[in-house]
């Protein structure tokens, strides 16, 4: 196994430790050695990412439908309607 900066974010996700609050819907994905203060913080519509470095420390998807929509918009006329 590689060092964490040489993985994909994919990979990193794969290996991080999730959970899922049941009332909100919202995931975090932690990553299981590492803890500390990010260096980058990156917002989006629905989730937060925090990095040390090239790492992944934490996806916080806060609203699972917002990333959603934000993820189905370059394929949205492929979509079912109602979608």
């Amino acid at each position: 196994m590689g060092s964490p900066e040489a993985m994909t974010l994919p990979t990193q996700l794969r290996r991080m430790q999730h959970s899922v609050d049941p009332e909100t819907g919202a995931i975090l994905f932690r990553h299981p050695n590492i803890t500390g203060l990010p260096d980058r913080v990156v917002e989006g519509d629905g989730y937060t990412m925090e990095f040390i470095g090239s790492t992944l420390l934490c996806l916080d998807i806060t609203d699972p439908g917002a990333l959603g929509n934000l993820l189905a918009e370059p394929v949205k006329e492929q979509l079912p309607a109602g979608l």
